[in-house]
């Protein structure tokens, strides 16, 4: 019995050229009832079902339903070629018993004939950073196979040198398995750190003292340190808060003045520009603790008159570019234009398809959310740093409105720091971490993130698996999910294609007829982003023109990418050819194989086509 695909086409209303409804020699017309024989008018952007069908004909399961027009995208960025292996790896016996003596940590193996390969069944995907405990090619190849869909790079730590290896490992790892995996640049951005001391140990502030920082390089005492942030001393004023070590220890500015002579001259009033020369401000420490060499600085309560990306960071950017990462993601962002400075940077390096994510950790960041995520495709809850700089019982309302905020104007949000901190040292998590997981996922996250986990935890591989049966399990249990967005906040670009009312109808016919998986052509991922707003439910297929594309979906919920050959060769012909010279049948067979390939449909799916359709004498 076959299981059908349905897909989602041109209305039959639409006039459709003769030489497409003209039947071959020797064959009859198909019935004008079942419009069916429509040929690919957006092979870019047409979306399958495949699902159980019912009813029967000529003792063949099969499905009819109503065809509908989605507009074609825009051309996608040039291609890289397909994997040059035809035939998908399948899981070696070798690394599938290493993982089973663990525990059986691998995700949903599926049986694919002689082959074994990862299942696709995941709503939220997973993020893992890369670090000294998970470098080597063996271990990525467990992380991938547990999970993973996305490696972080995280360019606090290392080398660029090092940095190209792990791409290198990973690129031959997707072209391994033919699966598609993203790669996450992470910019360490502009990590503010006090001086030295002359003890070692650093200095014990007491409550109720005074300390100054200013920007003499001389080794700090009891009484004072260096800051050596000018932009930081000229911000600050009275009342404002400065946060070091993590926020153990706090302090608040009584006074701010600058040298002059060797003499201290404060500000007269708070609106005084400080005159050039060397700043300083007088504290109150209001939260004790012992103060070390370089601990970070924070400023909760100041926009910085400074650019989120330093010299480091445009090297970084610039290598991150040219080794055609995914995803760049930009620490301590405070405003919009901040965003704006790194597409800016990005697209004059000439790689304009690159996405940008914005790490939402900074108050002035939240304040500035919907404007930040108009100038960004994704955003990063930072939970750690956003914790430090806010009170960290708003942490989770806060989490809670970037998520909903995020899904809104349709972009992809990842959760992130902490989320499995107690497996960096132990083999088992605490409860209290799988609730956070699982409610990350409920408010309606897109990803959820592993740091120190699996850089440099001692079970990267087991973290990676309890994260994948907390998202497993909150799918299983079908707990009820936040309200999707009735409208997507879409930025206006002045175009009313009806692609979000159709997607909505897609995903609404998905549910009813209770689909296994949703198929999307695209050439941009536009599509599937939109879709994957939609939560339908169930897994969704992206065919991409480019293996590009096939790799930045991978951060978004439910998504899984693919390109190959016949994906390729198909969006080029309707680009050279027409839409209405490819025929809708040759889209749907390319779906069917595909969802196979990847487990998402059974081995015996076909095309109904192939199978007694009227439609399949004029298609062949």
């Amino acid at each position: 019995m076959a299981t059908p695909c349905f897909f989602a086409g041109p209305p039959p209303h639409r006039a459709l050229p003769s030489r497409a409804l003209a039947p071959a020699p020797g064959q009859s017309r198909a019935p004008s009832r079942a419009p069916c024989h429509a040929p690919v008018v957006a092979a870019s952007a047409a979306v399958a079902v495949a699902t159980a069908g019912r009813g029967r004909r000529r003792g063949v399961t099969r499905r009819v339903g109503m065809i509908v027009y989605i507009p074609t995208e825009v051309d996608g960025d040039s291609c890289s070629p397909p994997w040059k292996n035809d035939v998908i790896d399948g899981i070696s016996e070798e690394v599938l018993e290493g993982l089973e003596a663990q525990g059986g940590l691998a995700d949903a193996v599926i049986n694919m004939g002689q082959r074994k390969v990862r299942g696709c069944s995941k709503g939220a995907k997973q993020v893992a950073t890369l670090g000294p405990a998970s470098c080597e090619e063996e271990m990525l190849e467990r992380l991938f196979l547990c999970g993973v869909d996305t490696f972080r790079l995280n360019f606090s730590h290392g080398d660029h040198e090092e940095k190209t290896e792990l791409i290198r490992k990973i690129r031959a790892l997707e072209a391994k398995y033919r699966h598609p995996i993203a790669i996450l640049a992470d910019m360490q951005g502009p990590k503010q750190r006090c001086g030295k001391f002359a003890d070692p140990d650093g200095v014990e502030l007491k409550k109720g003292q005074k300390f100054r920082f200013d920007l003499k390089p001389d080794l700090g005492d009891e009484t004072r340190v260096q800051l050596p942030h000018p932009e930081i001393l000229n911000a600050l004023k009275p009342q404002s808060k400065l946060l070091l070590d993590d926020g153990n220890i706090q302090m608040e500015i009584l006074q701010q003045g600058y040298l002059e002579a060797n003499k201290s001259m404060a500000m007269q009033t708070s609106n005084q520009d400080p005159p050039d020369g060397n700043p300083f401000v007088d504290c109150k420490v209001t939260v004790a603790g012992r103060l070390k060499a370089n601990k970070g600085v924070n400023t909760p309560d100041v926009i910085l008159p400074m650019s989120p990306i330093t010299e480091k960071d445009k090297e970084d950017i610039e290598f991150a570019c040219k080794a055609q990462v995914d995803w760049i993601a930009m620490s301590f962002v405070q405003t919009a234009d901040d965003m704006g400075e790194l597409r800016r940077r990005v697209n004059g390096h000439g790689f304009n398809e690159i996405k940008l994510l914005a790490k939402i950790e900074k108050p002035s960041a939240v304040d500035d959310l919907e404007n930040i995520l108009e100038e960004s495709d994704g955003v990063m809850v930072a939970r750690g740093d956003l914790g430090v700089e806010m009170p960290a019982e708003e942490v989770p309302f806060v989490q809670k409105r970037i998520i909903r905020a995020a899904n809104e104007q349709g972009k992809p949000v990842i959760v992130a720091t902490q989320m499995l901190e107690s497996m960096i040292k132990n083999p088992t998590p605490t409860r209290a971490e799988c609730s956070d997981i699982a409610n990350a996922i409920l408010d309606g996250c897109d990803c959820v993130m592993l740091s120190g986990e699996s850089a440099v935890g001692e079970y990267p591989t087991k973290a990676v698996t309890i994260q994948r049966r907390v998202i497993e399990a909150t799918q299983a249990n079908q707990v009820s999910m936040p309200p999707v967005p009735e409208t997507l906040k879409l930025k206006d670009d002045g175009k009313d294609d009806g692609t979000d009312e159709v997607l909505k109808a897609a995903a609404s016919l998905a549910k009813a007829c209770k689909a296994c998986t949703i198929v999307v052509f695209t050439a941009t991922g536009r599509t599937a982003q939109l879709l994957a707003q939609k939560r339908p439910g169930m897994p969704i297929l992206a065919v991409c023109k480019c293996l590009e594309v096939a790799r930045r979906v991978s951060l978004l919920h439910g998504v899984y990418g693919t390109s190959d050959r016949g994906a390729q060769d198909l969006a080029t012909r309707v680009e050279k050819e027409g839409s209405y010279k490819v025929r809708f049948s040759e889209a749907v067979d390319i779906a069917c194989r595909l969802a196979r390939e990847k487990g998402l449909a059974k081995e015996e799916t076909r095309s109904w086509w192939s199978h007694g359709c009227p439609c399949s004498r004029v298609d062949g």
